[in-house]
């Protein structure tokens, strides 16, 4: 996946969604193509970890092969509250000046998963593939009151990550948990995929993760070092999350058999 590298430069509306109620901005790269983009601003329910979280988590699914909207790095100049009209939207503006987090707006064509919905044929694949995602990058916002999910024909798309590998950044006793050292204290730590969203729908149904094992087997140490050095300066400057995550996913490529057993054994 390529990040777009945006300015802002039009206030469209708030999105209607979201407990960080994104924005949608117009915003233009340097040639001056100009693209839509949802940006969620630094705030309360937006810190710059969860800022980098989703920027780098965006970049893994996407070479993971889920349908993921493209990622940009949005600049918001100062001021530009000047142009929102609605004062909520401008105080959060006025308040997060610099860089955010956007990705591309998906647009018409496309409809919200609704919960209940089982997928079905092609889409259980998928389906499965997005709870071992989630599961790996220890996601826990992905349930029937808030999937986070979007269907275009059978394909399945994810958007949200913001919680995504918050378990590297939060000090944990005994170490963060790893989905493929299985014992009854991990297991545990995993019980939180009872309530995703596919979790019924999978049990005892037939699904592959041969695509998903492959791709994350296929993934160079280059691509996993990648994701961080796309990553605003400013993001990295007092953590050293992006490394944590590419000796993460490191290690989850080499025990992604374990893993994807894991995954199996969950859904039996």
């Amino acid at each position: 996946m390529k990040v777009l590298h945006l300015t802002a430069n039009q206030f469209i509306r708030p999105m209607s969604n979201g407990r960080n109620r994104p924005l949608l901005l117009g915003c233009e790269d340097a040639a001056g193509k100009q693209f839509e983009i949802v940006v969620k601003l630094r705030g309360r329910e937006m810190s710059v970890s969860m800022q980098l979280a989703e920027l780098v988590t965006a970049q893994f699914a996407d070479d993971l092969g889920l349908d993921v909207p493209q990622a940009a790095v949005v600049e918001l100049p100062l001021g530009f509250e000047a142009v929102m009209p609605q004062p909520e939207a401008a105080a959060a503006a006025q308040a997060s000046p610099g860089l955010n987090f956007g990705s591309l707006h998906l647009g018409t064509g496309f409809t919200t998963w609704p919960p209940g919905r089982a997928p079905h044929g092609h889409q259980r694949d998928q389906a499965a593939a997005i709870f071992a995602f989630d599961a790996l990058v220890q996601n826990p916002d992905r349930k029937a009151a808030n999937p986070n999910l979007w269907a275009r024909s059978d394909r399945l798309g994810v958007y949200d990550h913001e919680q995504a590998f918050s378990f590297l950044s939060i000090p944990i006793i005994g170490g963060a948990p790893r989905p493929w050292e299985v014992d009854d204290h991990v297991a545990a730590s995993f019980r939180f995929l009872e309530s995703h969203i596919f979790y019924a729908a999978l049990r005892g149904a037939a699904f592959s993760l041969d695509e998903f094992e492959e791709r994350l087997g296929s993934l160079t140490d280059n691509q996993l070092e990648g994701y961080g050095q796309s990553v605003p300066e400013d993001w990295r400057a007092d953590n050293d999350l992006c490394e944590k995550i590419a000796d993460y996913l490191r290690e989850a490529r080499q025990e992604r058999s374990k893993f994807l057993n894991f995954i199996r054994y969950l859904l039996r």
